[in-house]
C-alpha cells in the first residue's frame, strides 16, 4: 500500500477555479483499481494552499510505472498549470490503517 502527499501552493485567487479540476481528477482516480481513496484538505490559515492525500494499492514503482503516463492526467495538468505556483509531492509508505 502506498500514500501520496500532494501540497499545492496556488496563485491567489486561483482556488475557486482550481478545486473543480483536482475533484474531477479524483472522480476519474476512483475508477483505477488499484485506487483506494483520496481527500483534498484545506488550511484556513493558508488560503492558497491545499493538500491531497491519496492512498494507493500497489509500491510506488507500480504507481510511477502505470498513474504518470494515465492521459486523465495530462488533461488536469494543462488544466492547471497556471493556476499551481508550487507542487510538493512525497511518497509516504502506511504504518497504521484503521477504516470503520
Amino acid at each position: 500500500m502506498l500514500s501520496l502527499y500532494v501540497r499545492f501552493k496556488l496563485h491567489p485567487g486561483t482556488k475557486t477555479h482550481f478545486v473543480p479540476h483536482l475533484a474531477e481528477l479524483i472522480k476519474t482516480m476512483g475508477k483505477e483499481p488499484t485506487f483506494v481513496n483520496a481527500v483534498l484538505s484545506e488550511d484556513p490559515g493558508a488560503a492558497d494552499e491545499m493538500v491531497l492525500f491519496e492512498v494507493w494499492n500497489g509500491s510506488m514503482q507500480e504507481w510511477l510505472n502505470e498513474q504518470p503516463h494515465k492521459p486523465y492526467r495530462a488533461v488536469y495538468d494543462e488544466a492547471t498549470r497556471d493556476l499551481v505556483a508550487d507542487k510538493e509531492v512525497r511518497f509516504l509508505s502506511p504504518v497504521v490503517l484503521q477504516n470503520k
